[in-house]
């Protein structure tokens, strides 16, 4: 069985989403994940701040549709929503209206509130808000994000609040550079399980990555492709249930910055993922 793969825009995101959906059906994926808002940076020289990450807008929506259906791929996950101290959940409202309208099945949302007490009803609330566009939420768990940064806190979150359509995404990068495992995920009950990501990377000491900002920033930004680098992959994928929806999530800037083509890294990172997920 061959499990579905969706071609995650930070691994292509030098290019257009108009760009993203031919590029991900030419390298054999079934389903992109997009950008319906995007962190902020600043930008060189201003004191403004632009996306990081190229967004599906509402005026865009009308055309990427019919990209999608001329290529027969479809939306898995819109990002990014995250939850903090001061989140007013209302400004999600037309987010998650136009991922549904484009068919998503998922909203990925982190934790970035330091009260666990506050981030649990924030959560609790925010998975009632998705569920009213049919959306479920995956809750990524990360060193960057101290307040949800290792998978035995996102598994409290996650049953704490209470809400059916919330579950966890288990990214191969964040699971073990924040000193998780395989064994770990194998434990969890299949319910608590939102979709996961594929990568890899080389070695690090997990115990001193959460510690150090650039670092981890470095291992987030530049991966390698599933199969060449450190992490236990095969290991993870037959811990995941046999169902679990897949991201390909394989930033390569070096590459870029050589002048391999958006198309090209893509390849290369789908026929890696597709070594674990073949069975």
């Amino acid at each position: 069985m061959t499990a579905p793969l969706a071609l995650h825009h930070f691994t292509i995101a030098d290019t257009s989403p108009l760009e993203l959906v031919e590029i991900a059906a030419r390298a054999g994926c079934d389903a992109v994940c997009i950008f319906v808002d995007s962190p902020q940076e600043p930008a060189p020289g201003q004191a403004i701040s632009r996306p990081l990450f190229p967004v599906v807008t509402d005026a865009m929506q009308r055309e990427f549709a019919g990209r999608l259906k001329d290529f027969g791929v479809a939306v898995t996950n819109i990002e990014f929503f995250p939850l903090a101290p001061e989140t007013d959940l209302d400004v999600f409202r037309d987010k998650l209206a136009l991922g549904a309208e484009l068919g998503a099945r998922l909203a990925v949302t982190h934790i970035h509130d330091p009260d666990p007490a506050r981030a649990t009803d924030t959560l609790a609330r925010f998975g009632e808000l998705a569920a009213g566009y049919e959306l479920q939420v995956g809750l990524e768990f990360m060193g960057l994000s101290p307040a949800c940064g290792d998978l035995h806190t996102a598994v409290g979150y996650v049953r704490d609040a209470g809400q059916a359509n919330i579950g966890i995404a288990i990214d191969a990068l964040h699971l073990y550079l924040t000193g998780g495992t395989a064994a770990d995920v194998a434990a969890l009950d299949e319910s608590l399980i939102a979709y996961a990501q594929l990568c890899d990377s080389p070695a690090y000491a997990p115990e001193a990555l959460p510690l150090e900002t650039d670092r981890y920033l470095e291992a987030a930004f530049e991966r390698q492709v599933p199969g060449e680098g450190s992490l236990a992959l095969g290991d993870l994928v037959g811990a995941l249930p046999g169902d679990t929806f897949y991201d390909v999530e394989v930033p390569l800037p070096t590459l870029a910055k050589q002048g391999v083509s958006a198309l090209e890294r893509a390849r290369l990172a789908v026929q890696g993922a597709r070594r674990f997920t073949v069975g």
